[in-house]
């Protein structure tokens, strides 16, 4: 393997690295929101908000994942 086709795979592993974070984190966020509805109450809605945020960050960063994902699959065939 060459110096950049590693730099290349590097970069994807990166990816999937912060993208398993990212899936951490929407699990844990929707744990907890279930069991606050669980438990009778709801979030307070600036709480909601900041959720809904993230999450929106989250997808965006999950499309450029995809992308180079893509990319990287392309450059392999």
């Amino acid at each position: 393997m060459t110096r950049d086709e590693r730099q290349e795979v590097l970069k994807i592993v990166d990816a999937h690295t912060r993208t398993i974070g990212v899936c951490e984190a929407c699990a844990r966020t929707t744990r907890d929101l279930a069991a606050e509805v669980a438990r009778g109450s709801l979030p307070p809605r600036d709480d909601l908000k900041r959720t809904v945020d993230e999450a929106e960050r989250v997808l965006t960063e999950l499309a450029d994942v995809r992308k180079e994902v893509e990319r990287l699959r392309r450059s392999l065939n």
